[in-house]
């Protein structure tokens, strides 16, 4: 046992209670939170990042969950996609109108508000901190920007 382990739970007993809470908010009428979080990778996502394996990588899933996910998020016309002008079989996402209109009522912009009220310093301390640990967590290629 590691020292400072119940310091450590209890960390980890608030980061599982704000993951739920997010996850919470990210239910919407509209989407699942798997599905904003899609919209979220494909708006910031450079074009060769836009693949299923590019969405699967980000967001931890199989490379069948992704799909499934751009399929949902295609049905309700949120995404398009194209082939790609390197390789005709990877298909490349790209946000429709509606997917970048509905994207502009995030429910994640809450959460962002909320972490406004830290200061400069103390946001890249949270992101630095917070990234350490998912890395530490998930060490494989896991990005957190998108690209």
């Amino acid at each position: 046992m590691r020292p400072n382990n119940a310091s450590a739970l209890a960390i980890a007993a608030l980061v599982e209670q704000l993951g739920r809470q997010v996850q919470n908010l990210c239910f919407t009428r509209e989407l699942a939170p798997v599905q904003w979080s899609a919209l979220r990778y494909f708006a910031k996502a450079g074009s060769s990042a836009r693949t299923v394996s590019g969405l699967a990588a980000y967001t931890g899933v199989n490379v069948s969950s992704a799909s499934r996910t751009i399929q949902l998020l295609l049905t309700k016309g949120l995404v398009r996609t194209e082939p790609d002008l390197g390789d005709s079989r990877i298909r490349v996402v790209s946000l429709s109108q509606a997917g970048l209109d509905l994207l502009n009522r995030d429910p994640l912009a809450a959460l962002a508000n909320a972490l406004h009220t830290l200061d400069h310093e103390e946001q890249a301390s949270l992101r630095d901190l917070l990234e350490k640990v998912l890395f530490e967590l998930f060490p494989k290629p896991f990005k957190t920007d998108g690209a």
